[in-house]
């Protein structure tokens, strides 16, 4: 507001614009400007505050800025600090429930592979025709883990004997054959056939007759007498003898890939049918 102001001598005075140059502000403007004046000095300590706030709450520590003199209030430190352990108490309740069921998860697949069953793939023909390489399979283990012996037609996965060890495989490795013969049993192969107690088997499940002979081997109390049913092209029990029932991993109940020759794996009752394998005219020789 413009205002004329009459000097002493009573002669008019230049009208002066109060507060826009600089000059004094008169005793009208005066209150309403320093009311203003204290109306921005409190915005500028709320900025502030909210600024500290701000960053005390995103795990950045103290406020920052402003005249140097702050640091963080009463307010700031108990919204959370910084490092992990802030970042711990802000963060882990979003993310326990899924790490929870996750280790849950890992835990149950562990235990269940470990103590149930576990799956296995085949990697030779030594089982052929029964199983063919790259056939799948899920092998058992409840059945050893409740003292039961393996039966006769039983396929097993086992640990390499100390024999196969020295021969070069390595003790983790994992083999899979048919059990033929248990402890006590008399095991002998010849013309063709292999002869269980002095009696031959019928065997409808191999891929053929034997080649070789074999002379008559007695199971000892704890083993059994394994073979492949590819019994011209197995690493069986007829070359490095009876396998410890100690070294059996599990017992072969499913084949679940190829898709088209999923199925359960047959027990004793269908292994050792009525109709024999071919056997050999002719007396072979030890291979």
């Amino acid at each position: 507001r413009m205002a004329v102001v009459m000097r002493a001598s009573g002669r008019p005075g230049r009208p002066r614009c109060e507060g826009v140059h600089g000059g004094p502000i008169t005793s009208n403007h005066g209150s309403s400007w320093r009311r203003l004046s204290d109306h921005r000095h409190e915005w500028t300590k709320n900025a502030r505050r909210a600024l500290w706030r701000a960053q005390a709450e995103s795990g950045s520590g103290s406020g920052s800025g402003g005249d140097g003199k702050g640091s963080s209030t009463d307010e700031d430190e108990s919204d959370g600090g910084g490092g992990w352990s802030g970042w711990f108490s802000n963060e882990w309740p979003k993310y326990s429930e899924d790490v929870s069921t996750i280790a849950i998860a890992l835990v149950a697949s562990l235990a269940f592979r470990t103590f149930i069953a576990e799956p296995r793939y085949i990697p030779s023909l030594s089982m052929y025709p029964t199983f063919n390489v790259g056939d799948r399979l899920i092998c058992e283990k409840v059945t050893l883990r409740l003292n039961k012996q393996p039966s006769v037609g039983d396929v097993v996965i086992f640990h390499p004997v100390e024999e196969l060890q020295k021969a070069g495989y390595d003790a983790s490795e994992v083999f899979i054959k048919r059990v033929i013969a248990r402890a006590g049993d008399t095991v002998e192969v010849k013309r063709g056939k292999v002869y269980i107690n002095g009696a031959p088997t019928s065997e409808t499940f191999v891929a053929e007759a034997p080649k070789y002979t074999m002379g008559a081997v007695k199971v000892p109390d704890h083993n059994v007498f394994v073979m492949g049913d590819n019994r011209n092209n197995s690493y069986d029990s007829h070359l490095w003898g009876p396998l410890p029932e100690e070294n059996i991993i599990g017992r072969a109940v499913l084949k679940y890939w190829p898709p088209g020759g999923v199925g359960v794996v047959q027990g004793r009752a269908r292994v050792y049918a009525a109709q024999e394998a071919p056997a050999l005219t002719d007396e072979p020789t030890q291979q």
